[in-house]
């Protein structure tokens, strides 16, 4: 049983059951429920480590998942599936995943949310609004070099992934993402991480992309920044006081370094230590659709694009996209804390650059490892 609090999701819950030795065989299964503020969902995992008796990991995971609208999304989304997976060690180091996922994915708004979140709101509910199924394929060419997965102070990680979605279903595209990670000792305790990143996510088959199936970035690319608050927008949505809606982008790239070091006057045991930080990035090139006609209540004359600051038209667009690729960077300092309840960490953020309609947050907290 856990709970705890994110800045993104509001206070959550969960409670789960699992079992590493099903059985007496040696496989793993877990089965969660969560309840949040803003998130409820179910998941199911299980994985057999020796498949057929190789040194293969199979497995399968099912889930559903309903999000709420919030401040940083103007819309609820409902998600379930499930996913067929296989895991290659190729050496010690080198591991190769494979996977098949067919889901659906659904968006909704209030009504009463309409007039409130804006013009994209009509374009949702008419473009995006049909329950999409996504079948694809996909891998994952993995290269681990770490000390420790769970607090690496030397070493490093390259992860490549690639997902291709139209194998059937209702959506056509290809995703592509890089991460890279270096640990390296300074001095004495003293621990210095780079990080580099990037991503792209094309349509094929002559359809636009989704909205929900492009990138969506914020505090995960640079620090300082709100959930989904980096990238393009639609300005013509905030024209009644509100924040501009986030559209998502099909680029993006970020990198960090942050030096990690313990605090001296602290006992070691507490598991306490502080780091300072610089992270830069950006996400740009909006490639859905602009074109909403014939939506009800919505004049198309309403609002003219070319007198929104900031604001670049891309065809016959209605919504008035702002869509940069300049660089988003600040500085920070965080606390972080290898808790009883697993790895906590607070960010504190100074934004250095961004753009007019990029949204901010300075304090951050997060829970969990990646790993």
């Amino acid at each position: 049983i856990s709970g705890g609090y994110s800045t993104s999701d509001g206070f959550i819950g969960e409670v789960a059951v699992s079992e590493k030795n099903f059985l007496g065989r040696g496989q793993y299964v877990r089965l969660a429920g969560t309840l949040g503020e803003n998130v409820q969902g179910v998941d199911f995992n299980f994985t057999e480590p020796y498949f057929l008796d190789y040194r293969v990991a199979a497995g399968f995971d099912l889930s559903y998942r309903e999000t709420d609208s919030t401040s940083y999304s103007p819309y609820s989304t409902t998600t379930g599936g499930g996913t067929l997976r296989v895991g290659l060690p190729l050496t010690d180091e080198l591991t190769l995943g494979l996977r098949y996922t067919l889901s659906q994915k659904e968006i909704s708004i209030d009504e009463d949310d309409i007039a409130t979140y804006g013009q994209i709101s009509w374009a949702l509910l008419e473009v995006n609004n049909d329950p999409a199924i996504t079948s694809a394929v996909g891998y994952t060419l993995s290269y681990n070099m770490l000390d420790s997965n769970i607090d690496p102070t030397n070493g490093y990680l390259l992860e490549f992934k690639q997902d291709l979605a139209g194998l059937g279903g209702d959506v056509n595209y290809i995703r592509s993402t890089f991460d890279a990670r270096w640990y390296m000792p300074v001095y004495g305790d003293m621990v210095l991480m780079l990080r580099g990143q990037a991503g792209n996510v094309s349509s094929w088959g002559g359809e636009d992309l989704r909205i929900l199936d492009n990138f969506f970035k914020g505090p995960d690319l640079v620090r300082g920044f709100e959930s989904n608050g980096i990238g393009p927008r639609d300005l013509a949505s905030g024209l009644d006081g509100s924040d501009p809606d986030a559209l998502g982008g099909t680029l993006y790239w970020g990198t960090t370094a942050e030096l990690q070091f313990p605090l001296s006057f602290l006992p070691k045991e507490v598991g306490l230590k502080a780091a300072v930080f610089a992270d830069a990035g950006s996400l740009w090139d909006y490639q859905g659709d602009t074109t909403f006609e014939n939506i009800a209540g919505w004049d198309q004359n309403l609002v003219n694009c070319s007198a929104i600051e900031g604001s670049s038209t891309k065809g016959m667009a209605n919504v008035c996209v702002a869509d940069s690729d300049s660089i988003r960077s600040s500085v920070g300092v965080s606390l972080i804390w290898k808790s009883p309840f697993g790895p906590l960490r607070f960010d504190y953020a100074w934004v250095l650059s961004k753009e007019d309609y990029d949204q901010t947050q300075a304090f951050r907290f997060s829970g969990g490892t990646r790993f």
